[in-house]
């Protein structure tokens, strides 16, 4: 199976978020006035979470025979989140040291909640990473400027 992309999808983003900012006209000397830029005129604005990326790294304390044995119930737990619509998508990390979920949820206090109650959780096999997820906020500002 071939690759679309060779570098993680943060980068095209990342990427895609500048272009965007680039492609702006700049109009920092309208009607020649510069305002004077502060910290405040610099902060990017507010982004909606929409999903939680959570990370799973086994801890010092996991033996494969200690994980082993409470995988089926992980798996079963799994299932029944992503079935309840909390988790999205699920992967395995490519060494195989842990898992990846990207949640259905808003909150990164509901996805740990969720979580923790998996069966490594409580064994302290597992432990998650958790990064809020929201929409491209600087395409926003190709709605106020469309291109002629």
């Amino acid at each position: 199976m071939s690759r679309l992309f060779t570098r993680p999808v943060p980068w095209l983003l990342g990427g895609l978020a500048m272009a965007t900012l680039a492609a702006l006209p700049d109009t920092s000397c309208a009607q020649g006035v510069t305002a004077p830029e502060t910290a405040a005129s610099r902060a990017p604005a507010p982004v909606p979470t929409t999903k939680v990326l959570a990370i799973g790294s086994f801890t010092a304390k996991a033996t494969p025979a200690d994980w082993q044995k409470v995988l089926p119930d992980k798996v079963r737990a799994t299932v029944l989140l992503y079935l309840d619509g909390k988790i999205d998508q699920w992967f395995v990390k490519q060494d195989q040291s842990g898992v990846v979920f990207l949640m259905n949820v808003t909150d990164a206090g509901e996805a740990r909640a969720l979580l923790e109650k998996l069966p490594f959780g409580p064994a302290g096999l597992m432990e998650f990473q958790l990064i809020p997820l929201g929409p491209i906020s600087p395409l926003r500002m190709l709605l106020n400027n469309p291109a002629k």
